[in-house]
């Protein structure tokens, strides 16, 4: 039992860029008779395979959980109950109950998936080599296969189709309506898109991936070669994306990674500052490129939201608006553009400010406050590199998290900062 829920996690890491489920549409994920994907009940794939690696999970475990009796069991997880219980009283009271619950019952699917992570020495400081190199390897081909769909999206300026419409890729070309394109000196181009929803989410899941990635240390000469076609790739897709946070916040990564190790190693004064002048100058061209870059998602309308949020938090301070509720209430705040542009806020404090009140983001930053305590402590008493990527890839997510909101509404992004977090609460 325990090789096949090993399996199915394997598996669910290989295809977390797969967007391929089935969409339903009941009435409270209409709004004003339009379709809204982010009210959509939706059954991945991933969706299964988390069931399964549960089910399977929860079966093995049958006689070690018989043990504990209810009241230890509630003991035991008491805050994390509590939690439930608020979000829960939120949902109900929510305006769309439907969009709220279902909300809930994602975030229940999540928090399970990271507690079974967590509980099972996945994590990149066990012992046992072949869990060290299960992240690395799976996410490695994640990273691999979706570069090579967006780079040929990127010459094609369409969609591949074909047997890549069964690993979620949508139908587009560069004339879409609505599709996300970009003017590069003058010229017209289609953002690519691989298997995700929006170029933006493609650069952000590579980047973390890479952060997953990269800074594990690789004896054997194949796994070397691996690691690094993986960075060349997944940095060169990062580029074609054209997704400016996604640049801004890499190069700050790599910018503060290469400060920190020039620290340590301590190398000729020279040296120090020679590195220092080249970053500040790829800094400065990451800006330069930024600002003659012309794209038609225009930043008012990113800026129109966040005043919207505001709004709604002035007005339900405590409690917010109910989960997944964003969009249904954006209308009373914002009546004339609100219907051409149903997204959630693009910043994930704001966010969940909005749907779950105050109450609702301090309990998110003490829980943050607690992960990074957790992976630092670590990290001090027992330096390694290992740590060090997942301070830095959660790092990354809440950084990209101030500019876009896709690790807290997407499926893909969603589940890969589950297993960030898994990861970090790891018992290693």
């Amino acid at each position: 039992m325990k090789k096949l829920h090993q399996a199915l996690f394997s598996l669910l890491l290989i295809l977390l860029p797969i967007q391929l489920g089935r969409h339903f549409w009941p009435d409270f994920s209409l709004i004003s008779g339009i379709r809204v994907d982010y009210l959509s009940p939706t059954i991945y794939l991933t969706d299964l395979l988390v069931i399964g690696i549960l089910g399977v999970w929860f079966w093995e475990r049958r006689s070690q959980l018989s043990v504990f009796s209810f009241q230890s069991l509630v003991k035991k997880y008491r805050w994390i109950i509590a939690v439930f219980c608020l979000l829960f009283v939120n949902a109900f009271l929510a305006q769309n109950q439907g969009a709220a619950f279902y909300k809930l019952i994602k975030i229940i699917e999540f928090t399970l998936l990271g507690f079974y992570v967590a509980k099972n020495n996945y994590t990149p400081f066990a012992i046992a080599k072949r869990q060290a190199l299960l992240i690395r390897r799976t996410l490695s081909l994640a990273v691999i296969y979706s570069s090579f769909i967006a780079i040929a999206q990127l010459l094609k300026q369409a969609s591949l189709d074909g047997v890549f419409w069964w690993l979620g890729e949508r139908t587009f070309n560069a004339f879409t309506p609505g599709i996300a394109r970009a003017v590069w000196d003058g010229q017209l181009i289609m953002r690519p898109y691989a298997t995700f929803s929006h170029p933006n989410v493609l650069a952000g899941f590579i980047l973390v991936s890479l952060t997953l990635i990269a800074m594990n240390r690789t004896k054997e000469t194949w796994q070397r070669i691996v690691k690094w076609l993986v960075v060349i790739l997944g940095t060169i897709t990062i580029l074609i994306s054209l997704s400016r946070a996604v640049w801004l916040v890499g190069v700050l990564v790599c910018f503060w990674l290469i400060i920190r190790h020039l620290r340590l190693t301590k190398p000729d004064k020279k040296i120090f500052y020679s590195v220092l002048c080249c970053l500040l100058f790829v800094l400065g061209a990451i800006f330069y490129s930024a600002l003659h870059l012309s794209a038609e998602e225009a930043i008012s309308q990113r800026i129109r939201l966040a005043q919207t949020s505001i709004e709604m938090i002035k007005q339900n301070p405590l409690a917010g608006v109910g989960l997944n509720n964003f969009v249904v209430r954006l209308s009373e705040y914002w009546p004339i553009e609100a219907v051409r542009f149903l997204q959630p806020v693009h910043n994930i404090f704001l966010l969940v400010a909005a749907e779950t009140g105050l109450i609702g983001l301090l309990i998110f930053l003490w829980f943050l406050y607690l992960t990074f305590k957790r992976l630092i402590t670590y990290h001090l008493l027992r330096s390694s590199k290992l740590r060090l990527s997942l301070i830095t890839s959660l790092t990354a997510i809440l950084l990209l998290g101030l500019f876009d909101h896709y690790f807290f509404t997407l499926q893909q992004t969603q589940l890969l900062f589950t297993i960030v977090l898994g990861l970090s609460w790891a018992n290693h």
